[in-house]
């Protein structure tokens, strides 16, 4: 049987999302991948530049996994009066019959990268065996535009991520 628990965690982070970060995380990394594929429709290349993105984007997204499980072993290992203020701090969002806790929610939003990068990773593994096959412009041009959309939106919910965890960290 597959593991698919993870559907879970992705779920929750759409409960959680607040509509301002939906549109920075979300529609504005859908546009900048609409301009994209626009951009590439005459771009007899694209497959080129496929396989050149997918090797780019492969090695950064090591890195942000990395971090990502770095953050997410600090969070909760670490003993400090910020880390357990967040942990008592409940929210207005609730995931069945339980209150979140901002501690909850920054969990939350980790996780749900670190699961999001690993896939990307899995598809930028991919990618440029599916571009060997020779597939048409059209079907390369919307693998790249999913790359890219799928990369900023990562990168934007790290920012977001990174700025969250650095406001906890020097509360005081």
């Amino acid at each position: 049987m597959i593991n698919i628990e993870f559907i879970l965690l992705v779920i929750d982070y759409f409960r959680t999302i607040k509509k301002r970060d939906f549109v920075l995380e979300w529609a504005v990394p859908f546009i900048f991948g609409i301009v994209i594929f626009q951009v590439n429709i005459g771009n007899n290349k694209v497959d080129e530049l496929l396989k050149l993105i997918s090797g780019n984007i492969t090695s950064l997204l090591g890195v942000l996994i990395g971090f990502s499980v770095a953050v997410i072993t600090i969070l909760v290992t670490t003993n400090s009066k910020n880390i357990d203020e967040i942990k008592a701090t409940e929210t207005e969002y609730t995931i069945g019959n339980k209150k979140q806790t901002l501690f909850d929610l920054l969990l939350i939003n980790y996780t749900y990268s670190v699961v999001i990068e690993v896939f990307l990773t899995i598809f930028n593994l991919i990618i440029p065996n599916i571009a060997a096959i020779s597939l048409n412009h059209s079907t390369l041009n919307t693998l790249n535009t999913i790359d890219i959309f799928l990369t900023c939106h990562i990168l934007l919910l790290t920012i977001r991520n990174t700025t969250n965890f650095y406001f906890i960290l020097i509360k005081k």
